[in-house]
């Protein structure tokens, strides 16, 4: 006997709700597989740790909900100023965005989540970095010495360093406060957070006036996003003021490594080798670290300075093989800065000339 599929013009409202239901169930199922999937392919060495998954989350929530909290105020102030209160009750009330932000794919772009991995990662290292600092020292950690250096460039590079940390702080730690993102980055988040804003504050036929609150409050909050200086930049704008040159390199390295200030030792390598922070930076994150100690020699950091770095990264990162490295540092030492130079000229080229050289590799 064959059974007749529903009509539905003839359903009632429950039945269609139901298969509403059903096809959204199917939809979800399918998604849920492809998700766990692409999961199970993974390969072990490109797998996220529960902690660096944890501390992952809780920093886009702090981003979004950072970026939530300047459109929303702002755009329902400029609603009940134009006479739609209604609208800006709605508007208040209506839900936290992340989760559809989330399930809309915005972190799966490589170029917004690597910075926010990568930020994870230096952030998790650099609190796990054995403090090196001689005991019973009264002496000043690095940037608080060189923000009361006489030269007044480095001081006042050194106090926006501080100030662009102490921000960095409260996020990390999942407080919705000030949103240290390049623009580009920043810009994306705020008009994904209008969009689902949109969706969930009810507008009905006042749509128009919804989405031109939210549309000026992205923009102003983008446009004063200029006035943030992110920790990277930040630490950029230090080593370049700082200016390390030859011999001095080896010192100020094992100093930002003591003071557990990765980020800095990171710009100072990037300055002083020529290459992007961001590239510098994948490197000290990478555990295998072959890539950074090649990358040291070619600036000529000696084996005492290489040593210290590699020794420190590893108690902070047990992950890291401290014997395999231990065993290393010969063949790191035999590698003249010249040889050195030559092995590191492609990661100095165009990021995306070098990022399609790499996809070529992998694929042949």
């Amino acid at each position: 006997m064959s059974v007749d599929p529903v009509d539905p013009r003839e359903a009632s409202a429950s039945a269609l709700l139901l298969l509403d239901h059903v096809a959204a169930a199917e939809r979800a199922g399918h998604r849920r597989l492809r998700a766990a999937a692409d999961h199970f392919h993974v390969p072990d060495d490109a797998r996220i740790d529960d902690r660096t998954a944890a501390a992952l989350d809780a920093t886009m929530r702090a981003t979004v909900a950072g970026v939530d909290a300047g459109i929303r105020d702002h755009a329902a102030r400029l609603l009940a100023s134009r006479g739609e209160p209604e609208l800006a009750k709605g508007l208040r009330s209506a839900g936290a965005p992340f989760d559809r932000v989330m399930q809309s794919g915005l972190f799966r772009e490589p170029a917004l989540f690597g910075e926010l991995y990568a930020r994870v990662r230096m952030d998790a290292l650099a609190r796990a970095l054995p403090v090196m600092v001689a005991q019973g020292s009264d002496a000043p950690t690095m940037v608080a010495r060189l923000a009361q250096a006489s030269d007044r460039l480095v001081a006042a590079a050194a106090i926006a360093m501080l100030a662009a940390q102490a921000r960095r702080g409260s996020v990390m730690e999942g407080v919705p406060a000030a949103v240290d993102l390049i623009r580009p980055h920043h810009a994306r988040i705020a008009w994904w957070v209008a969009a689902a804003l949109r969706e969930m504050a009810g507008a009905g036929d006042r749509i128009a006036a919804l989405d031109a609150a939210l549309a000026e409050s992205v923009r102003r909050a983008v446009d004063a996003q200029g006035e943030l200086v992110p920790l990277e930049i930040a630490a950029m704008r230090l080593a370049v003021a700082v200016e390390p040159q030859g011999d001095e390199v080896p010192a100020l390295l094992s100093e930002a490594i003591g003071d557990g200030r990765l980020v800095l030792f990171t710009a100072i390598v990037a300055r002083a080798s020529g290459l992007a922070f961001e590239r510098v930076r994948d490197l000290v994150i990478d555990p295998d670290g072959a890539r950074l100690w090649v990358v040291l020699r070619a600036l000529a950091v000696d084996r005492a300075t290489i040593a210290r770095i590699g020794f420190a990264l590893a108690e902070a990162e047990p992950v890291r093989d401290v014997e395999g490295f231990a065993d290393r540092i010969d063949s790191i030492m035999e590698v003249s800065p010249e040889a050195a130079r030559v092995a590191l000229a492609p990661m100095a080229l165009d990021a995306d000339y070098h990022a399609a050289m790499l996809a070529l590799g992998s694929a042949a």
